[in-house]
């Protein structure tokens, strides 16, 4: 597999103070190709959503637009990137030989209920060589309600 999700596959990130409604931007881990050919990222997906949780949209989003990786952000806090403002580039973009993308995928979260578990796995679609692929990425996050 061609993919390597880096330093931002090995922690979790987390929010502890979440309300019912709240929604989140949430930073899948940043695509890297560590293989010798270019390859195209059509999609991306949290593969395993806690209850508690729904997925409004994905989005890729350039880093220079978002001022580096937002691991995990309430959606309207001041100083945070406007996502829905911010061009999105998830119908595809290119990810050069040996190198880190310039787009993160990010997922914005919607708080519905009690959220007792992580999310763990994120899951990217991508095509390199004419042929397409799904390759999964650790990537942890606890979203969790105040008490």
């Amino acid at each position: 597999m061609a993919l390597d999700g880096g330093n931002q596959s090995n922690g979790t990130v987390g929010y502890s103070f979440a309300e019912k409604g709240d929604a989140f931007w949430f930073a899948l881990p940043l695509p890297s190709n560590a293989s010798g050919k270019d390859l195209q990222v059509v999609g991306a997906e949290i593969s395993d959503l806690p209850e508690g949780l729904e997925v409004v949209r994905y989005g890729a989003f350039d880093l220079n637009d978002t001022e580096g990786i937002p691991l995990l952000l309430r959606d309207g806090d001041p100083g945070n990137p406007e996502f829905d403002q911010i061009k999105d580039h998830s119908q595809g973009f290119t990810v050069k030989a040996r190198k880190l993308s310039d787009y993160v995928y990010m997922a914005k979260l919607k708080v519905t209920g009690k959220v007792e578990k992580n999310g763990t796995s994120c899951r990217y679609h991508y095509r390199q060589g004419g042929e397409t692929y799904k390759q999964s990425l650790r990537c942890s996050f606890s979203i969790r309600l105040k008490t």
